[in-house]
């Protein structure tokens, strides 16, 4: 990446305090704590955003996580770069969105299936104050690993989906919940996990009825 001009996030001090007080938050949230300090990386075009994840991204795309570093589409370009307004509130939720990625990898081991992972993010992050409430669940659970299938997207809701669970059963059960999916191979017995905690099916008709 030695071609690319970078900005880093000593010179946003308001990305930086957010992003220690995510941190500080979410290890008492989860109850694990990161094995490496996380910075963040401005990026300065689209090309530099498909460059760094490795194939080429969708316009909504405008933050990503890998390791311990979170990538960011700098707001110099944000909307010459995306199909979104820039939104400075908005642009700090992300970076605790992408925070919460990073807890949810060290608890559960692992980033899939998406709309848990994206769920937990959306709804941790205080994202939801942003979005149109969802009146029927009918989609996010095809979201095992894509964000968007057609015209629909993961984002709409999964964190809806989340906060109806934690808020009928409690942190403390979701998080045994997270912890019981470690070591799974595959997607489809996160199914079979949820039912044996919560003792019911995880399906839309059951959510909606939460």
């Amino acid at each position: 990446m030695n071609q690319y001009q970078l900005s880093s996030i000593p010179v946003k001090e308001n990305y930086q305090k957010v992003m220690t007080e995510a941190v500080d938050e979410f290890e008492k949230y989860f109850g694990v704590s990161l094995y490496q300090k996380t910075c963040i990386i401005f990026l300065n075009s689209r090309q530099q955003f498909d460059d760094v994840i490795g194939r080429k991204t969708l316009p909504f795309e405008t933050a990503f996580s890998s390791e311990n570093l979170i990538f960011m589409m700098d707001q110099s370009v944000y909307e010459s770069e995306s199909n979104k307004k820039f939104n400075l509130e908005s642009d700090l939720l992300t970076v605790r969105h992408e925070v919460c990625h990073k807890f949810f990898r060290r608890l559960v081991w692992r980033t899939q299936p998406v709309w848990l992972n994206e769920g937990v993010a959306i709804y941790l992050s205080g994202q939801l104050k942003n979005k149109q409430p969802v009146v029927k669940f009918n989609n996010f659970l095809l979201f095992e690993n894509t964000n968007s299938i057609d015209n629909q997207t993961v984002y709409d809701e999964s964190g809806f989906a989340i906060r109806k669970i934690v808020e009928k059963f409690g942190k403390d059960k979701f998080i045994d919940f997270l912890i019981s999916l470690r070591g799974i191979s595959d997607n489809k017995m996160v199914y079979p996990k949820f039912s044996a905690l919560y003792g019911f099916e995880l399906s839309y008709d059951n959510i909606n009825n939460l």
